[in-house]
């Protein structure tokens, strides 16, 4: 699995909290809610408020508590939104168990380097809002490790939202492009180690082995990482070659973009940028689908790139009328939303411009 956290040193949470809300501690208000023997920490649920807050997706002119989203008042839909991360928090953790799953060692591995990695950036945040360690890794980063699991079940052979293998194949198809290139620039690096443009005739014959390479390349002479090579060594430089890897439209460059989409596949092109050229080669997308399905980690990638947005709302809908949670109102009512306003984020991030257009539908696994 890919980016997920473990948990760290309990007894963090209970002096967080009483150095940053209560002023003293109350072990009643140390947890937020429990179903059978899994309790989560008010840390977990403070996190999920801040996760909301996050969320909120009002115009940056606003102060995001005096804003409204979607028809209620913004405090509001912060708190409900935080229940409902709560509730998909149980939600999950019922299903890795109907489906059987498991977290491997290596799966605790990389939840272990990862919890450290991210904490190293956000601790100072965290724990001033009350958020422990281990709290944060309950509730965010071992949710996500199900999440990512129960998603790929769910949506796999014998699922309850099962997924033909085609709908996948051709989303990928339509979606998708494979392509390969190296960049030539248009700068050198001269006796002193400063950066240069080409002459113009440095330029020009630059541009002629370029094109040689193209031809070469769709001749079937050469290849085109040979080709890379090859200019690497004739230009004193690094080969920039970048190997095959299938992407959205809307993650590559305009111009490396529109010269894959003016190429069949299997042909090699020439395409110009501001500071240099490209020589790309568009590859049949249909070999890389047979690639990226063969990896665990590409596949879910794909599976969350097509149905993230529909399963979020799934898990919320379906977790709305999950039974036996018992919460701490008590615990939970004692958590002021002013604690969660900074300078920083006093406002909403959405531009005037495009905050009618937004959504606000945010999984709690994608709020860090």
């Amino acid at each position: 699995m890919r980016i997920f956290w473990k948990r760290a040193a309990a007894g963090l949470l209970a002096l967080a909290m009483c150095l940053s809300f209560a002023g003293c501690y109350d072990e009643n208000k140390t947890w937020a809610a429990r179903r059978g023997d899994d309790v989560l920490p008010i840390g977990g649920y403070i996190y999920y408020l801040y996760s909301a807050y996050s969320a909120n997706q009002v115009d940056s002119d606003t102060a995001v508590l005096d804003a409204t989203v979607e028809d209620q008042e913004a405090s509001e839909w912060i708190r409900n939104r935080a229940m409902d991360y709560l509730r998909s928090y149980y939600y999950m953790d019922e299903k890795f168990d109907e489906y059987g799953l498991e977290i491997t060692e290596e799966d605790q591995n990389e939840i272990d380097a990862s919890t450290n990695s991210v904490w190293s950036y956000y601790q100072d945040t965290f724990e001033t809002l009350g958020i422990a360690k281990e709290s944060f890794d309950q509730a965010y980063t071992q949710y996500n490790l199900k999440y990512e699991k129960v998603m790929t079940a769910m949506y796999g052979e014998g699922g309850e939202l099962e997924m033909p293998e085609s709908e996948m194949e051709t989303y990928f198809t339509d979606n998708y492009y494979d392509y390969e290139y190296f960049y030539a620039s248009m700068s050198k690096t001269d006796e002193d180690g400063n950066s240069v443009e080409l002459s113009d005739e440095e330029r020009q014959d630059m541009l002629d082995q370029l094109n040689n390479y193209v031809e070469e390349i769709n001749s079937g002479e050469t290849t085109l990482e040979t080709a890379a090579n090859d200019f690497a060594y004739l230009m004193v430089r690094d080969s920039t070659y970048n190997a095959p890897g299938p992407s959205q439209p809307d993650s590559i460059s305009q111009d490396l973009r529109e010269a894959i989409e003016s190429l069949d596949e299997g042909e090699a092109g020439l395409a110009e940028s501001s500071s240099g050229y490209y020589v790309v080669r568009r590859l049949p997308i249909a070999d890389a689908y047979e690639t990226v399905v063969a990896n665990e980690n590409d596949r879910y990638t794909l599976l969350a790139a097509m149905k993230s947005e529909e399963f979020n709302d799934y898990v919320i809908e379906q977790s709305a009328s999950l039974e036996g949670i018992e919460l701490n109102q008590e615990a939970i009512d004692s958590i002021r939303l002013s604690s969660m306003v900074t300078d920083s984020n006093r406002n909403g991030t959405v531009s005037a411009a495009s905050s009618t257009s937004s959504t606000t539908e945010e999984s709690s696994s994608s709020q860090v």
